[in-house]
This record gives structure tokens, sequence and C-alpha cells, in this order.
């Protein structure tokens, strides 16, 4: 077995191009608007449940979802756990969930030939909102789910009927000094492949967003969406995958009782307003060849964001960027009395706090003038982050046990 090349021996270009034998010459599916089949990835995934619940409370259509399992009766249990779970089940989704045991990361989707055809004729809409999210995973760690699942979901969009592609990319597709110099990016510019693109998940969501990208050029109606950090429900909080690095800095901060000085913005998008919007966005037919910005257009900038947190109970000091990674890397291999499952933490921050990281990102003012014109109308609004919306999550995390409630202070006489 010859060993994997190394990370700047890999041709991210060459790696963006979809195989040939991927084409679009069948008729447009019968129902691409309002359908009564639609496939969806990631349904067992945080922002994918959401989807799920989205389309089966706005359009009428049975959703396939695609899920790791055994066989079709465990893929069904995993899928209706997950809803339970995020209390999002109700009894009128049971007849509209068709779960489909296989694999993102095989060819056909894991799935035998007979029933990758049988799907390819009946569905009318593909939403591809799988994929692994890790970033401090490298490329070749990540390949698999986010380009290999991508390339193969846009084989089934061709296959039988052509099937249009709603898919849930990324902002990080951007992060690269070559763009963080430009003042401006507008939804239609298109993220060249620079080499200073930070970081395996957004060398891997880039490859994937070009893949769609020419099979769009090939024919295929495709719309790509491109969130920041997607974060909980903005009522309820709810989150249970953290892949994001934002959750475990912030709790490694309130555990160490300091947080470093840094002069940057916070942004995140609450998940409810993604999957609102993103499905809102896949019914029209304008939607078709755009991409569309999700990002929060009042971010909180990080001292404001360690106030909030002082004022919700968790008091903590400022200290220099260099004192607090040091004062992590004591923490990290087990300096002090501290519990195991804490050192864990704060290894597992500090790798990510070493590897190429969003938060430090220069990001250029980006565009959303289709997000807007598309979504003119619905009441869909992205909640700015502000105290509300971060005492939400932290209410969550305390209730889930991510967070410990804050030691009540004595009261001054």
């Amino acid at each position: 077995m010859q060993p994997a090349p190394a990370l700047e021996e890999i041709d991210f270009c060459a790696e963006a191009q979809l195989d040939s034998d991927i084409q679009f010459p069948h008729p447009l599916s019968r129902h691409p608007l309002e359908p009564r089949h639609a496939f969806l990835t990631g349904a067992t995934g945080f922002t994918g449940v959401y989807l799920l619940v989205e389309i089966l409370n706005t359009t009428p259509a049975t959703v396939h979802c695609l899920v790791r399992a055994a066989d079709d009766g465990a893929a069904r249990e995993r899928v209706v756990r997950h809803l339970k779970n995020y209390g999002l089940w109700r009894d009128e989704y049971a007849d509209r969930i068709h779960a489909v045991a296989g694999d993102l990361e095989q060819e056909r989707l894991g799935l035998p030939h007979a029933i990758f055809r049988q799907l390819a004729e009946q569905l009318d809409v593909i939403y591809h909102g799988a994929g692994s999210v890790n970033m401090a995973f490298p490329y070749g760690r990540l390949k698999p789910a986010n380009v290999n699942g991508t390339r193969e979901v846009l084989r089934l969009a061709g296959t039988a009927s052509t099937k249009p592609v709603h898919f849930l990319s990324s902002i990080a597709v951007f992060y690269s000094e070559a763009v963080s110099t430009r003042g401006f990016l507008e939804e239609s510019d298109e993220p060249e492949y620079d080499a200073t693109l930070k970081g395996g998940y957004s060398k891997s969501k880039w490859v994937a967003d070009r893949l769609v990208a020419g099979a769009r050029e090939r024919g295929l109606p495709a719309a790509i969406y491109r969130p920041v950090r997607i974060m909980g429900h903005s009522r309820t909080g709810a989150i249970s995958d953290i892949g994001d690095n934002l959750p475990p800095l912030l709790k490694g901060c309130i555990l160490l009782g300091k947080f470093p000085a840094l002069d940057i913005e916070v942004t995140m998008v609450p998940v409810d307003y993604v999957s609102g919007a993103m499905i809102h966005l896949s019914r029209q037919e304008k939607s078709w060849g755009r991409a569309f910005h999700f990002f929060n257009p009042a971010p909180i900038a990080w001292r404001k964001l360690m106030a909030v947190l002082e004022d919700l109970g968790y008091p903590m000091d400022e200290v220099p960027l260099e004192e607090w990674m040091e004062d992590l890397r004591l923490r990290a291999v087990g300096f002090g009395n501290q519990p195991e499952e804490v050192t864990r933490l704060f290894a597992v921050l500090r790798l990510a706090m070493l590897a190429p990281h969003f938060l430090f990102y220069k990001r250029p003012v980006f565009g959303a003038e289709y997000t807007r014109e598309g979504l003119a109308g619905s009441g869909i609004a992205c909640a700015p982050v502000d105290k509300a919306l971060v005492s939400t999550y932290v209410d969550f995390w305390q209730k889930t046990g991510y967070l410990e409630a804050p030691v009540a202070q004595p009261v001054q006489g």
C-alpha cells in the first residue's frame, strides 16, 4: 500500500475535477420545487436533523434519509431516535420518513445498483447536508465523507432524471490570505483555490464546492449554501455535535478562569436560521445556479462575549494570549488536580488552537444580495449574537451538563 501523499503534494484543483461519467442528459425531475420525494444526507447529524424537519414541515415530500446502518430498519431507528433526542419528533412524520441504509463514503453511496437506480427514478430533489466537521483533521481524513460523498450525490442527481441539488458548503472555502485582502465578496464570486486556504476542513469543503460548481456547468440545477459556524437553535439552544472550536474554547476559558486578550469579532448563525433559509430558497427556481452566504449581520466582539459570560456568573481575568496558551499547555498534560475528562478537554482544545483557527482569520465583508432577495417577505431572519442568544446557549449547556452552573456568590453585607 502506498503511503498517503503529504498535504503539500495534493493537487487540489485536480481533486475538484468531476468524473467524466457524471453527466446530466436526462429531463428534469417531475416536482423539483414542490417535491413529492426528497433525498437528504446528514439526517442523523446536527444541521441535517433540522433540515429534515424543515422539509417535512414546509413541503409534501416523503424524505429518503441516507443513514449509516446495518439495514433500513436500523437506519430508521437512528433517525427517529435522533429526532426525539432533539425534541423534534411528531407522530405525523412517521409515514413520511424513509430511511435508507447506506454509506456516504462509498461508491453509489453504499447502495446496491438496483436500490440506487430505484431511488434515482423516484426522487425530485436532493439536499446534501452531510459531512465531517473537524477543524483539526487533515484533508485526507475528511475527503471520504466531504469529497467522495459529494461526488456520489452528484452521480445520483444525474441518474434516470436530472434532480436539483442543494449543497450545504461553508464560508470557509474563502478562508485564504488571497481573499482576506479583498474588501468585499459577492455571492456571485467563485472561491478560487489558494495555497494558503486554512486547514483540511476548508480544503475538503472547497473541493466539494467546486465539484458542485462543475456539475452546474454540465447542466445540473444546483444551489450552494455557505454559512459561517452553525450553532444551536435560537430559541432552545439545542446542539449535540460540538464540531466547531468555539464551544470548547468558551468552556476552556471558564474552567481556566481566564481568557486571552483578542481583538476579534465572533460570528455564528443559529441552526434554525440555516435550515429555514436553505429550504425556503430551495423552493425557488431562481436559486438554481446561485450561491448564498449565510452569516450574522450582528456578530459580537470577543471582549463583549467574555463580559456576557461574566454577567452569567463565570468570572474570568483577561491575560495575554501567550500566557493563556501556556496555561492551556500545562492543563493539557494534566498539571494540577483536575478530573481526567477536563485534561482531555484541554488537550483537544490545545490541539485545535494550534491548528489553523477560523476565530483568528481576517474576513472580508460578505455580500448577501441573493439571500436577501430570496428571503424577502418570508419572516426568516438571523438572530443577532447578543446576550439573549448567548444566554440561551449557556442555559442549554448547563441543562445538558456541558457546563456546570456557576456557584452563587455570597451577598456582601
